[in-house]
């Protein structure tokens, strides 16, 4: 007891006392190293980044000058730029092309040959990484050399890559068919897409609405919720001139065990009221007693949508029932969008739901009316 403990190093006896001492020192210096080390760093990123805002501000005044300038000569510019300087010039590049349009892009996308980028990116291609890829197809894109994706043979791998792809062909004019584009922005996904896949699938499927009806038609059944989800919303969007194409796969993901699921689908019917074939008063019989609040007030704006008598008389009886708040006020929301009146009856059975919507249009109105006064 209060004896010391007694270490074996090197073949000689320490105490514990001694060991922690030494251990101590080494660490307290491997931290005073590694603090020296990241000061120097932070000093010579400093230092790195203030030469970069100098070079910047010089560069911005030649390029401007020279890119208004029919006869600019890029390549013996290019050539007495240091490794800061180009590396700031691309930086610059990328900021100008997607801000600017017509002959001025060209003349810039000439630019980005002169520094290399298209070669440098074609590598890129090959790169392990997916960033590095994206980052190669981003310039690709830029810079429209598309061409370059056949001379690598180059094969998107993952989503991102696949949206990306679709996206430049899609701009070059490349798919003969919009189907082949559709297919190869959606084969092979399999979660869902990025706000940028999306919005490809949105600009691929307004050539051809009915091509994509079609797609989901024949692969939806292998999406994830999420994916269908989302091509359903584009669908919404894009749908209104669909005429002769078999809708009955979006009758049937009405009975979709998910309710988002059912709500995305309701509302793509919502353009689609005109065609008699989705029409079925059986089938709106069975949208309003949909147990989901959510999916009942997509029925909602979907009747209001539809806009004819029909309609109408169908949402006023369904709202006169509704026994969720929520869903009520969203349902005579569209009402309320569409008709300005209605029988006195009809507006004592849709109590204060209607009242307030009534209200919130007619004050939304006076305030888009020049010269009218809210409220007096």
């Amino acid at each position: 007891m209060g004896g010391q403990l007694s270490v074996l190093v090197f073949g000689s006896g320490l105490t514990s006392t001694v060991v922690a001492l030494v251990l101590g020192a080494v660490v307290g210096a491997a931290l005073v190293a590694l603090g020296s080390l990241t000061l120097g760093l932070s000093v010579v990123q400093a230092v790195r980044d203030s030469r970069r805002v100098q070079v910047r501000e010089e560069l911005q005044d030649e390029m401007v000058g020279r890119l208004f300038d029919p006869e600019t000569d890029w390549s013996e510019w290019v050539e007495g730029l240091s490794g800061v300087e180009r590396e700031v010039a691309e930086n610059l590049l990328a900021e100008y092309i997607r801000e600017l349009d017509g002959e001025t892009v060209e003349t810039l996308r000439r630019l980005g040959e002169e520094l290399g980028i298209p070669d440098r990116s074609t590598e890129r291609l090959n790169s392990r990484r997916e960033y590095r890829r994206l980052y190669a197809l981003t310039w690709l894109a830029l810079l429209n050399q598309t061409d370059r994706l056949r001379t690598a043979a180059f094969q998107p791998e993952t989503d991102r890559e696949r949206a990306a792809v679709a996206r430049m062909r899609h701009e070059s004019e490349e798919f003969e068919e919009t189907a082949e584009g559709l297919g190869l922005l959606l084969e092979g996904t399999t979660t869902q897409l990025s706000v940028f896949g999306q919005d490809t699938l949105y600009q691929i499927a307004m050539a051809e609405p009915g091509a994509l009806f079609e797609l989901v038609g024949d692969s939806y059944r292998g999406w994830s919720t999420p994916l269908l989800v989302q091509v359903l919303v584009v669908c919404r969007h894009v749908g209104s001139n669909v005429s002769t194409e078999d809708l009955s796969w979006l009758t049937a993901l009405l009975e979709h065990e998910d309710e988002t699921v059912r709500e995305a689908a309701t509302l793509v019917l919502g353009n689609l009221g005109w065609r008699r074939d989705v029409r079925s008063s059986r089938l709106v019989t069975r949208l309003v007693e949909d147990p989901s609040p959510r999916v009942r007030t997509a029925v909602y704006r979907m009747l209001a949508r539809w806009g004819d008598t029909e309609a109408f008389e169908m949402l006023t009886g369904a709202l006169q029932t509704e026994d969720h708040p929520r869903a009520r006020l969203a349902g005579t929301d569209a009402l309320a969008g569409q008709r300005e009146q209605f029988p006195v009856a009809t507006a004592e059975r849709l109590d204060r739901a209607w009242l307030w919507s009534k209200e919130q249009v007619e004050y939304d109105r006076l305030t888009r009316t020049p010269g009218s006064s809210v409220g007096g």
